[in-house]
């Protein structure tokens, strides 16, 4: 078992948010958090991440992340060395007991979003290998509940209650927000319950990073040898089926179509075989991740237009993965 989740930063000699900083500047990227580049006087550079002030809106299981964040990055240090930031500070934001900041170091690279089109065929396979291997490490870390380790109420001894309750938290996210769903949420709720037994079939709580597309995934390197910087964005992680994560790593694709990243995942040990029942809940975990995508811009602030325009997108994605749940896919 690995050590307990709620271990934070390990005290050690580090710049600090509040003492020689040199310059602070804005990062792009970040829709929950602020997030900001800091240099400090003699040249490093950290980055400080910054909660939304505690008034506003926010989903439920949104509670806590940089804690979640920092104990993942603790936690995946000692398998990972420096594919993970180090947590340097987690503090209260001065005068704000209730709002919390992160400081971590920064990794080097830039997200595979940005750069995948310049990068061969080989690279990409490369970097997605190295990937795998990674994510193959992570799932090796083991938890003493399932579900999100910053909210009690969406945690359970048993993963179909964990999942239950975190698609129904995130149901009543939708009224809550005066968010339309495009059917009635007893469809999710009566998808979950009806396949309670393949979730039945998770039975160790294995730590799921769940945001791992390719914003996510840093690249270093030359384009013509391109290297695994790193991962961050760990604050949305939970404890639950290792194939949850399969669900952002590919975003709208399909993971069978990503050879480099299986053929890394299962040299490092991981187990990846892509059966009906695994496909069945994978199609599950993808329901659930549009849904949170669906729901939460109406947390963020985003204009009703560009909010619409999202929904549409997600739509038929939705009803393809709902599709595929209730039918054993070819493999």
């Amino acid at each position: 078992m690995a050590p307990h989740p709620d271990d934070g930063p390990h005290d050690r000699p580090a710049p600090h948010p509040d003492v020689s900083v040199h310059s602070r500047t804005p990062m792009a990227g970040g829709t929950y958090n602020t997030v900001h580049l800091l240099t400090h006087t003699g040249g490093s550079e950290t980055v400080l991440k910054t909660e939304p002030p505690a008034e506003r809106p926010r989903l439920t299981y949104e509670h806590r992340l940089l804690h979640t964040e920092a104990r993942v990055y603790a936690l995946a240090r000692p398998l990972l060395g420096g594919l993970v930031p180090d947590p340097l500070h987690l503090d209260p934001v001065p005068g704000e007991p209730e709002r919390h900041r992160l400081l971590v170091t920064r990794l080097p690279g830039a997200p595979m979003e940005g750069v995948r089109a310049g990068l061969s065929p080989e690279g990409v396979a490369a970097v997605r290998r190295a990937l795998g291997r990674a994510v193959a490490a992570l799932h090796t870390l083991t938890g003493p509940a399932f579900g999100y380790p910053g909210r009690p109420a969406l945690t359970a001894a048993t993963w179909p209650d964990a999942f239950a309750a975190m698609a129904g938290a995130l149901l009543d996210d939708a009224g809550r927000h005066g968010v339309a769903l495009p059917w009635d949420p007893d469809r999710v709720r009566g998808l979950v319950r009806d396949h309670r037994h393949l979730l039945a079939a998770v039975r160790t709580p294995v730590l799921v990073h769940f945001d791992l597309w390719d914003g996510n995934i840093l690249v270093d390197g030359a384009p013509e040898a391109p290297v695994l910087g790193g991962i961050i964005d760990a604050e949305r992680a939970f404890w639950g089926d290792p194939v949850a994560e399969l669900a952002s790593l590919a975003l709208f694709g399909d993971i069978r179509e990503d050879a480099a990243f299986a053929q890394g995942y299962r040299e490092a040990g991981g187990e990846l075989e892509f059966t009906p029942d695994l496909l069945r809940r994978l199609a599950l975990y993808r329901v659930y991740l549009y849904l949170v995508m669906y729901v939460e811009p109406a947390t963020r602030g985003v204009p009703d237009e560009e909010a619409g325009r999202l929904r549409a997108y997600l739509r038929p994605h939705l009803e393809e993965a709902f599709a595929r749940v209730s039918q054993a896919p070819a493999g």
